[in-house]
């Protein structure tokens, strides 16, 4: 039953005792609408997805991407639509995700300007998880920063596991890049997909991962996000920096690009 006549309704039963005018049933009209809206849970629609990365499930809210949700057996289907449901009624569509499916196409091909598409982290659960995200959010593809480096960004240096939880968390990876953390000893850590997708991803990106399971620095430049000075691995420079402060790039140019400086002690080129 609609709103108008909902009101009408309660007039015609006589629980309201005088003749309401037009002017007094738009006005109820708007206000139980807004009172409805208030408790109306948002729709998500669900699609699957097969790509690259291997078979997701993939939510997009009227404000954008609010899932994906990698499936590597077959307990993660529900375990991802049980997610969803916390927060949105997911409703199957399965042209929802046409265009995440193209974009993700595209940037694992190598266009690292492929993934533009909205994202919404109305899945995220508290403050600190969704403050280290969107920080994260603003490291661009070709950059590196560890779980101390990203919790010391967040406000919370020491905060390392739980830098670890928000990454495990993450209700939309790829977009929301934490397959560019690792451990500060240069190990991948861990990721939702798996380790091989990590690697993957940072493949893409310019980076080589060694037989020992590391990421290579050959090549590659530290960037202080302090000074905005960047440095080769050995410079002495680099030695006397905060760790916290570092960003691994993953050669010169891409750390220009990111408005960073050559170092003139070291002169990385």
């Amino acid at each position: 039953m609609g709103a108008e006549r909902f009101l009408e309704t309660l007039f015609e039963r006589g629980s309201i005792d005088f003749e309401p005018d037009a002017a007094m049933l738009a006005e109820g009209k708007r206000r139980l609408e807004s009172a409805v809206d208030k408790v109306r849970r948002p729709q998500a629609a669900v699609s699957l997805v097969g790509s690259p990365l291997g078979r997701l499930l993939v939510g997009v809210s009227d404000r954008g991407i609010v899932m994906i949700h990698y499936l590597r057996n077959p307990a993660d289907l529900g375990a991802g639509v049980e997610k969803l449901r916390r927060s949105f009624d997911p409703i199957p569509d399965k042209a929802a995700a046409g265009r995440v499916s193209e974009e993700l196409l595209r940037y694992l091909a190598g266009d690292a300007s492929a993934l533009h598409s909205e994202i919404d982290l109305r899945l995220v659960n508290g403050s600190f998880q969704r403050e280290v995200l969107e920080r994260l959010c603003t490291v661009g593809p070709g950059v590196i920063l560890t779980y101390s480096s990203l919790g010391a960004w967040a406000g919370a240096p020491n905060a390392q596991r739980a830098v670890g939880g928000a990454m495990h968390d993450n209700p939309v990876p790829v977009y929301v890049p934490c397959h560019r953390v690792i451990r500060s000893d240069g190990s991948l850590g861990g990721y939702g997909g798996g380790l091989d997708i990590k690697r993957k991803l940072l493949r893409v990106e310019g980076f080589t991962i060694t037989p020992q399971g590391l990421v290579a620095a050959q090549g590659a430049v530290w960037g202080n996000r302090g000074t905005r000075i960047f440095c080769k691995p050995d410079c002495r420079a680099l030695a006397r920096a905060e760790r916290s402060q570092l960003l691994l790039f993953r050669d010169p140019e891409c750390a220009t690009h990111a408005g960073m400086r050559a170092c003139q002690i070291c002169g990385p080129q």
